[in-house]
Formats: C-alpha cells, structure tokens, sequence
C-alpha cells in the first residue's frame, strides 16, 4: 500500500529529472566538449585539456567579434534604460485607457518574427540610403531589447506603493527628488533585472543583425554563424560558449540569492 501511495511522487521526481536533464544536456555537452583535446567535437572528450581554452584567448578574429558584441549589447542597453525607464514611469501614473494600448504597441518586437524585423529594417535602410555601422547596429539593438525593458520595469512600477511618493510630497520633497530618493531605489531591481535581460537578448541576436550589420563590423555570434557555414563546428567556440555560460549561471545565481531575480522574470510569461 505504501509503495502504490509513493509511486505517483516517485513518477512525477523522475519526470521532473528527466526534463531537467532534457533541458540540461545541451549545455552538458558544450561544457564536456570544450575540455576535448582533438580539432572536432566530442563529447564525452576522449582526452581532457584546456587547449581550446588557450587558443580561444589567444585568436585576434574572435576576441575582436566578442568585444564588438560586448559594445553593442552594453550600449544598446544602457541607451534603452534611459529611454524605458522615464516612459514606464510615466505610463504607470496616466490614467488615460489610451495607456494599455501603447503598452500593447511597445511589445510589438515581441511578437513579431525576427527575420520579419530584419527584412523590414533593411529595406528602411536601403530606402534611406545608410550602410551598417556601429551607430546604426547600435539603434536596431535598442528597438529589439525595449519591449523587455518596458515590460519587467512596467511591471515594478505596477508593483510600487503610491503612498510613498505621497509621504514625500506632503512633506515637502520637490517632484525629481521623490523620483531619485523614493521612486528609482525602489524599482531598481526590477532595472537591473529589465538591464540583464536585455543585454543578453543583444548580445545573442544573430538573425537581425545578420542583415543589419557591415563586413567591416561583425559580432560574436555572426561570426561563429559564419564559420559554422564555412568551416564546420569550431571546438574552440565550444571554450568560448562555456566562459558565456558559466558567467551567465554565477550572475543569475547571485542575482536570485541576493535579489529574487525570478519573480522579475515571470512577468515576461
């Protein structure tokens, strides 16, 4: 009887790892891959060394690709923060019905196809007459990462308590220091975490850029899209996927220790 009562919760906990592992095996294999000591990819590596470790930081073409990549993701964040931040503000305290509306239009990116994005904004260019650069690649990034910006720090501007700019008010705060004393410190998580987001989705995007970008100009993962075509899968872009993940995992890690990083992240569903 005990052992019909456990099997529903044993199934279930097997269900569960096997998902997890599911879900997990791509970044097993890239992590187990990357330590392989042959020109080509095999997992499980039949000889562990760090020699793709060494020639991913030692390759010009790369590290050049990563740090462009790098530059684009931080700018175009930092450019959307400034501009996201003011506009949810704003948003959250107009009463107008207009308000969901423009909401709606501001996840359009969301919606929409990547490869419907970039055939849009190449012949906008085209009619326009500008060639891909760095400013430009700059601007397409900040269109792409804003709807993620509106919408984690739309939803702690839903989440804050009123009455705490009303306190400031009735004793005397002026209107810019209740933003940066009361306001701003208390959404901030939510920023950081709208910021994190929104570099990541940068810095990985392949598809618009693609079409966006200059041969003179080409970020990370372009570049290892276009090796990929040409020369097959590189194990030293294995060792350069494995640094990505394991930043990646610490920062949200530490993030959802020291911030509760996910309950930020479930107002993207």
């Amino acid at each position: 009887m005990k052992l019909r009562k456990l099997f529903p919760k044993l199934l279930l906990v097997l269900v569960a790892f096997c998902v997890l592992l599911f879900l997990l095996s791509p970044i097993i294999a890239v992590v187990g891959g990357s330590f392989n000591d042959g020109g080509y990819f095999a997992f499980p590596p039949k000889s562990v060394s760090l020699r793709q470790y060494r020639a991913a930081l030692t390759n010009k073409e790369h590290l050049e690709s990563l740090a462009a990549s790098l530059k684009v993701a931080t700018y175009s964040t930092v450019v959307a923060s400034l501009l996201c931040v003011p506009a949810c503000v704003a948003l959250a305290k107009t009463s107008n019905p207009i308000v969901n509306k423009v909401k709606t239009l501001f996840m359009a990116p969301i919606f929409l196809p990547g490869i419907v994005w970039a055939v849009g904004l190449l012949q906008c260019m085209g009619f326009l007459r500008i060639q891909g650069s760095l400013a430009i690649l700059i601007c397409v990034h900040t269109v792409i990462v804003t709807p993620y910006m509106i919408r984690i720090v739309g939803a702690s501007m839903d989440n804050f308590n009123y009455t705490l700019e009303d306190a400031a008010a009735s004793l005397g705060a002026p209107p810019l220091t209740t933003f940066f004393r009361i306001t701003l410190p208390n959404i901030m998580s939510g920023i950081v975490v709208g910021m994190v987001f929104s570099f990541m989705i940068s810095f990985s995007d392949v598809v618009i850029t693609l079409f966006v970008s200059s041969s003179s100009f080409t970020t990370f993962p372009v570049r290892v899209y276009a090796a990929m075509r040409t020369e097959g899968l590189d194990p030293m872009v294995l060792a350069y996927s494995a640094i990505i993940i394991v930043v990646v995992l610490s920062i949200s890690i530490l993030g959802e220790k020291f911030a509760h990083w996910s309950k930020h992240f479930s107002t993207m569903l």
